[in-house]
């Protein structure tokens, strides 16, 4: 008795069946949150559109969001939290450019790095600063390397004039440090 014809017949039947039902992994799926959840059930990862921001949230086992890879029409952002609190890190590059912010255990940035712009506070693009804020996320100190020397200036932030620093500078004449309030020169050295 001949049964290869039969086996063959039901060999492809089968194979019919099941492209048709996992055909779904070949096309596109649309929808507006996508979650991941552990053996458990427990949420460990999230792909949505918070305000139309395509955002990934990333969970630890205990349920608290650790990490946030976002792009809004500001640019890339990358937010890692502590378990806790609200303290975290943040990475973000918009068209002010580049930075690199900490944030304390009440969610206040109070320290951040950052790539100065063409027009951001009238500094010349490219040059590095340190801002540093109060507990209530004032700006208290700002630190901003200068062109053309070794040199960084240290800006007074409650003054809006924008011109009270203190500015130290390695030139090729030696160390040089000028006080200005008000646009004013102070004192300097030499």
């Amino acid at each position: 008795m001949d049964t290869s014809a039969p086996d063959f017949q039901s060999l492809a039947a089968r194979v019919e069946r099941l492209e048709k039902q996992y055909h779904w992994l070949k096309s596109e799926v649309a929808t507006e949150k996508l979650v991941l959840v552990d053996a458990e059930g427990k949420t460990r990862a999230s792909l949505c559109m918070p305000a139309g921001v395509p955002s990934l949230v990333l969970h630890d086992p205990e349920g608290n969001v650790r990490a946030i890879l976002r792009v809004s029409p500001e640019g890339p952002a990358l937010h890692l939290l502590d378990a806790k609190t609200k303290a975290g890190l943040e990475l973000t590059v918009g068209d002010s450019g580049p930075d690199v912010s900490l944030f304390d255990v009440n969610g206040k940035q109070r320290l951040t790095f950052d790539i100065a712009s063409p027009g951001k506070s009238g500094y010349e693009s490219g040059l590095p600063g340190l801002i540093m804020r109060d507990p209530n996320g004032t700006a208290s100190v700002v630190v901003r390397a200068l062109p053309h020397s070794p040199s960084v200036c240290l800006f007074d932030t409650r003054n809006t004039d924008g011109n009270t620093s203190i500015y130290i500078a390695m030139e090729n004449e030696g160390p040089s440090v000028l006080c200005v309030k008000a646009g004013k020169v102070l004192w300097s050295v030499p």
